[in-house]
């Protein structure tokens, strides 16, 4: 797999020697007054106007809302492999007549590449797989086809940077609206993004801002020094009505640059959507599918089955009598594929999945009620995905553990479970990427 591009999701060295020549009107100041101002960027905010009076204000935990439901990063697959970079939203289009995932242009370049366009882009990009970026959480919505737009640019073109893509999958995902007003300087803001490299990690994904200026389709926007950018280009800038603004590009010279949603929605609407459609599942070229067969007892009929395990979640055992002090609940979101490999439905058990740590071993959890869980007994039908979570209590001091699958052994007269050679090791964390989530193709 490939590393992230980093590019200008951060502090961009380009950006910040650039700004800091040019971006300075003869006080030296970046920003600028209402109706005037010096600078690149300065100047040029509009008033507050009496057509916001019927818009709704949000709560700061509306604006958390927000950014828990509709702030994405994408697991993105190129003619260069893969990779995780950026954040990203989703707009409804009336121009084109569909959701589209809006965010930066900028880390979509190829590694060789001096110069790259927007007509381009389609070919370079392969596919992606869509995860809510707070939670890690797979969204299940997938792209489709890349909007051409012709004139998309990275540095110092901020006010040409923006990439969108049509969806397929999921597709459900919640919208944000444009803001049609013009910022006020001074105005709060929200950055919605999942930030990789700052000193104060938000786990709520919102990073509150203030607006400096915004002229020629760049907003200049502030933020406390401690928050380091990297992760965040893409991401979407919101207002106190939870409109987006902006979308986050680069920083430099003190201030943060965003492409205004004025400037951005002018481009996609002349874009034009790519006749060349990515595959629903895009599957890793450079990550290694192990492929198992079970021996199994002539007599039984087969069935075939992908498991995959997507993402991994820790949390405390509290409430189970027998559970011993410290114990921990490893969750599993799972999923079994049979598209292609069974048109029969797979009756399962409980039992067919161990959690081993040490010498000692854990079945499947029955007293953790969640969304979603496997029954102890369950089915997976057939030709199709059926996804959810598997649950097991290990001790909080386990050093490894590995998800085991069970051999059913017949010696004739008894059928009995053997833990088989066949496992996934669970890492003792947090939770790990779904980009990390493995496939073990399993035959009966």
């Amino acid at each position: 797999m490939k590393k992230a591009k980093w590019l200008l999701s951060g502090i961009g060295i380009v950006m910040a020697s650039a700004l800091a020549l040019t971006g300075c009107g003869s006080s030296g100041s970046i920003g600028g007054d209402n109706g005037g101002g010096s600078g690149m960027f300065g100047g040029m905010f509009g008033q507050s106007g009496s057509e916001q009076s019927d818009k709704q204000e949000l709560t700061f935990e509306e604006i958390e809302e927000l950014a828990e439901e509709c702030s994405f990063h994408v697991h993105w697959y190129s003619t260069d492999g893969t990779f995780d970079s950026g954040t990203a939203f989703v707009m409804d289009s009336e121009k084109h007549g569909q959701k589209l995932l809006v965010t930066a242009f900028h880390f979509l370049w190829p590694d060789d590449a001096d110069t790259f366009t927007g007509e381009e882009l389609p070919e370079y990009i392969e596919g992606g797989r869509i995860f809510y970026a707070k939670s890690g959480e797979d969204t299940g919505a997938r792209l489709k086809n890349c909007l051409v737009i012709k004139d998309a640019d990275a540095v110092p073109q901020i006010e040409k940077d923006v990439a969108a893509f049509t969806l397929q999958g999921q597709t459900d995902l919640r919208t944000l609206p444009l803001s049609n007003r013009k910022v006020q300087k001074g105005e709060k803001l929200y950055l919605l993004a999942s930030l990789w490299d700052t000193e104060d990690v938000h786990e709520n994904c919102v990073y509150e801002a203030e607006a400096v200026s915004s002229r020629n389709g760049v907003l200049t926007f502030k933020m406390d020094s401690k928050y380091g950018t990297t992760g965040a280009s893409g991401g979407p800038i919101v207002d106190k009505y939870g409109e987006v603004v902006a979308i986050h590009m680069a920083s430099g010279g003190g201030y943060l640059y965003g492409h205004t949603a004025e400037s951005f929605a002018a481009q996609i609407d002349k874009g034009t959507i790519s006749d060349i459609t990515y595959p629903e599942e895009p599957v890793d070229e450079d990550e290694e599918t192990p492929v198992y067969t079970y021996a199994w007892d002539e007599t039984m009929n087969g069935v075939y089955f992908d498991f995959r395990i997507d993402h991994v979640e820790w949390m405390d055992a509290v409430g189970p009598k027998m559970a011993p002090e410290g114990a921990k609940y490893v969750i599993l979101d799972v999923s079994f594929d049979t598209r292609e490999l069974s048109d029969e439905d797979v009756d399962l058990f409980g039992d067919d999945f161990v959690m081993m740590w040490d010498t000692d071993y854990s079945f499947r959890c029955d007293d953790l009620e969640a969304n979603g869980m496997f029954g102890e007994e369950f089915t997976v039908a057939g030709d199709q995905v059926s996804s959810g979570k598997m649950a097991y209590l290990v001790p909080a001091d386990a050093e490894e553990l590995y998800l085991y699958f069970c051999d059913y052994i017949y010696d004739g007269e008894d059928m009995y479970y053997e833990v088989g050679e066949h496992y996934f090791e669970i890492p003792i964390s947090n939770e790990i990427s779904v980009g990390d989530g493995k496939i073990l193709n399993l035959s009966r």
